[in-house]
């Protein structure tokens, strides 16, 4: 108990720790309820896997979260640097986001579109190596955007990504020249050798 008047402050050495505690309390708490909502975004980070090259219908086997770091499969000498270009098409912005982050990290130019329309104008306009392209999306699917751009560029390469195995649809994007097909969710490491290979490839 303070009591305060003209002569004199007497202080009650008693309470001030329960002072301490009231106003440590929130801190600490606030400390926690931070570091359990950071434990909280490790532990629902996107794991993406992929079956094998060819099976959209193979059961997709999970990454290990303690994997080491991704090395690199080829250099960015070896892969041309920025000579090559790759298209990411995908409906969904955070695919779309990792996948540009990872391959300008290997020195390519990314190129994105978010629906087949976009996908063909931008085709259409650039240089590009390679494409990822989404099976299902709003306005048109990847079968019908990837049948628009093969009349203009018999060349590019294309792996096709899906969260479903339609035999038909599968049947159709192979005869558009598709030889990779990758399910969500897939292995991202998968993934990205497979373009820097195939890009590789390519130069030889």
């Amino acid at each position: 108990m303070v009591r305060l008047d003209a002569w004199t402050l007497t202080i009650n050495y008693r309470e001030i720790p329960m002072i301490y505690v009231l106003i440590l309390l929130p801190i600490a708490l606030i400390l926690f309820a931070s570091k359990v909502k950071q434990k909280h975004r490790e532990n629902n980070k996107p794991v993406i896997e992929r079956s094998p090259l060819g099976d959209v219908n193979a059961q997709s086997v999970p990454a290990h979260r303690n994997a080491p770091p991704i090395q690199p499969t080829i250099s960015r000498e070896a892969s041309g640097g920025a000579e090559h270009s790759l298209l990411i098409v995908d409906d969904q912005m955070p695919i779309r986001i990792m996948l540009r982050e990872l391959f300008e990290q290997e020195g390519l130019h990314v190129y994105e579109a978010a629906n087949g329309t976009s996908a063909i104008e931008v085709a259409s306009r650039d240089k590009v190596d390679f494409i990822l392209l989404d099976l299902k999306m709003p306005d048109m699917d990847g079968i019908e955007a990837l049948q628009e751009i093969r009349r203009f560029n018999q060349t590019v390469q294309v792996a096709m990504i899906t969260a479903f195995g339609d035999p038909d649809k599968l049947d159709k994007a192979k005869a558009l020249g598709v030889k990779s097909f990758f399910t969500k969710p897939f292995d991202i490491e998968s993934l990205r050798s497979h373009v820097l290979e195939s890009l590789q490839s390519e130069r030889v």
